[in-house]
């Protein structure tokens, strides 16, 4: 399932493709990264940053609540292609993108984040929603 994530203003804009699926697993499956109890994140095969890493992790976990298991069952979402085609590149852009998937593939409310620009300082401005802190033990849920 693929999901096109894109933001453009005034010239400026952010873009990441995505490509994952979803797999109900009995255990915690292995090489994944554990996001919440029973939810999982398996990176794409191919070289990936270690910051796309660490904010796709961030955005997956802002859905922690709705997506984690608590029956024993692990879920699994793995991401098969991560990319940012032609356009301004921040890391924070993999949050926006695999909330847009799982906002489009899941069925899960957007959890509310998003970006905007700043002519004037000529910069990207992130809100991750109200007291939400990224890389913060306390996510909401």
């Amino acid at each position: 399932m693929d999901y096109k994530y894109r933001f453009m203003r005034g010239g400026f804009g952010l873009a990441a493709n995505i490509s994952a699926h979803t797999e109900e697993c009995e255990y915690a499956p292995s090489n994944t990264i554990q996001i919440n109890q029973g939810l999982h994140l398996r990176l794409p095969v191919d070289h990936i940053h270690w910051k796309d890493a660490a904010w796709l992790s961030f955005g997956l976990s802002l859905h922690s609540a709705n997506l984690s298991r608590n029956d024993g069952s692990h879920l699994l979402v793995a991401i098969d292609s991560f990319t940012y085609p032609g356009a301004d590149y921040q890391a924070e852009v993999a949050a926006l993108a695999i909330d847009g998937w799982v906002h489009q593939n899941l069925s899960i409310p957007p959890c509310g984040v998003s970006v905007s620009y700043e002519r004037p300082r000529r910069r990207f401005c992130f809100d991750w929603g109200p007291d939400v802190v990224p890389f913060c033990d306390a996510l909401p849920g």
